[in-house]
């Protein structure tokens, strides 16, 4: 049987930029190089089918920078438009504005990453896929390692799924006797917005301080419809949830994917995160402590969840919006 050796689809882009780049001398954006390509006749050559071959054409440039280390592509400008060319490549740089790559933690809205977490405290209680009790991890009141080896080490929230609250009295104290009592902890890694640009350092930062939980997430209020099969390749490679945060109404946020659930914690990480943080320490303990038959007891110990007027004086007093 004869091998089949056409290459894939993405392959033949990357091969079609790179001819573009070579034969403008000048940084485009990848839509500008589609258009190139199919104005000097190379467009029976696109191999991608569907309805929007043009954004799976720039899609897969986008995904080749970011993740290959090998790339040919080098960006040359990322606001207010993306511009590339190729390594080591002479370039004419007309109508270039000299910008950074903007890194996993920036952003230019006003209100600050942890402004954002009585709205997801709000989403993860109210949300029937959760109804989870949250609990702010500030890293500054960590202690830390010199080496800096602890850098990722720290979720921003922390969340607990009590399931047995919700069996009978007989039901619970049968599986307390005689198994482990059903609860669920979850792990959060918040971020306003997520790009093509940090989706890469964002995403493996959640990996880092989240894959200890049965599961873990990645949330952010805005994520660019450029990612979502990405986004669902990272999940399939390594398990790690994503949720859109809608800050107007957090009770619609949207789990985009769901973590894949883990039955065992990593009580390795968790001794670490507990001997070097005072608020997982304490989250720790609570659970311990927890009695669903006196839940008022215990509603101090997990951050507020805000009812609607308070949530929107907050995002108000915060200039959510």
């Amino acid at each position: 049987m004869a091998r089949n050796n056409k290459k894939p689809a993405y392959q033949i882009a990357f091969d079609i930029t790179k001819e573009i780049l070579e034969e403008e001398k000048r940084p485009l954006n990848p839509n500008q190089i589609y258009d190139l390509a199919i104005q000097k006749g190379y467009g029976d050559r696109i191999a991608y089918g569907g309805k929007t071959p043009k954004s799976s054409f720039a899609r897969d440039i986008y995904i080749n920078l970011r993740f290959d280390p090998n790339t040919i592509f080098e960006i040359v400008q990322q606001k207010p438009k993306l511009l590339i060319k190729l390594k080591n490549q002479d370039i004419i740089k007309n109508n270039v504005t000299e910008t950074v790559v903007p890194k996993c933690n920036e952003s230019k809205s006003s209100f600050n990453e942890r402004n954002l977490h009585p709205l997801l405290v709000s989403f993860l209680f109210s949300s029937d896929d959760f109804y989870a009790f949250s609990k702010t991890i500030f890293h500054e009141e960590s202690r830390k390692s010199k080496s800096g080896t602890d850098k990722w080490l720290y979720p921003d929230i922390v969340a607990v799924n009590f399931e047995y609250s919700e069996f009978d009295n007989e039901v619970s104290q049968f599986i307390g006797r005689y198994d482990k009592l059903p609860i669920k902890i979850y792990s959060f890694e918040l971020k306003k917005e997520l790009t093509v640009a940090n989706f890469r350092e964002c995403y493996f930062q959640a990996v880092s301080n989240s894959s200890w939980a049965n599961e873990g997430y990645l949330v952010a209020a805005d994520i660019d419809e450029d990612l979502l099969e990405l986004i669902k390749r990272s999940n399939q490679s390594f398990g790690i949830g994503v949720i859109r945060l809608n800050i107007e109404e957090p009770a619609q946020s949207e789990i985009l994917v769901s973590a894949q659930f883990k039955p065992k914690l990593d009580y390795i990480v968790m001794n670490e995160l507990s001997a070097k943080n005072p608020n997982f320490q304490d989250f720790l303990k609570t659970i311990h402590e927890y009695d669903h038959k006196n839940k008022g007891r215990y509603e101090k110990e997990f951050d507020k969840v805000f009812n609607e007027e308070e949530m929107e004086n907050y995002k108000k007093e915060k200039k959510i919006k």
